[in-house]
């Protein structure tokens, strides 16, 4: 791969992430409006209304970890792919600066 070609790809998956995060926001708001219907429901004994708001929490939570999984994968191969130009584009200008011709 050429280093344009990582750029490119480094780009898309930070955009990736940057989306990510930003439904990890939603999806926590999500849950804080969830858990005070569901602490409201629970203080004033309305058992039929607790149990679908406890399913919604457990999904979204759900949903939550799962983006969380995702970005932590977004963000790790993001930084493979800087550490990986970083070590190339230093070694191209070790090779330009001694003279030699880069394959």
């Amino acid at each position: 791969m050429t280093i344009s070609e990582i750029e490119k790809r480094l780009h898309h998956t930070e955009r990736k992430f940057r989306r990510s995060c930003d439904q990890i926001v939603l999806l926590n708001e999500q849950l804080s409006a969830c858990q005070f219907r569901y602490k409201k429901a629970r203080k004033d004994e309305r058992k039929s209304q607790r149990y679908p708001l406890r399913l919604r929490l457990a999904v979204i939570e759900g949903v939550r970890n799962m983006f969380y999984d995702y970005a932590y994968r977004q963000a790790a191969e993001a930084e493979q792919m800087r550490n990986w130009m970083a070590a190339h584009v230093i070694d191209d200008f070790l090779v330009e600066d001694a003279g030699l011709e880069v394959l």
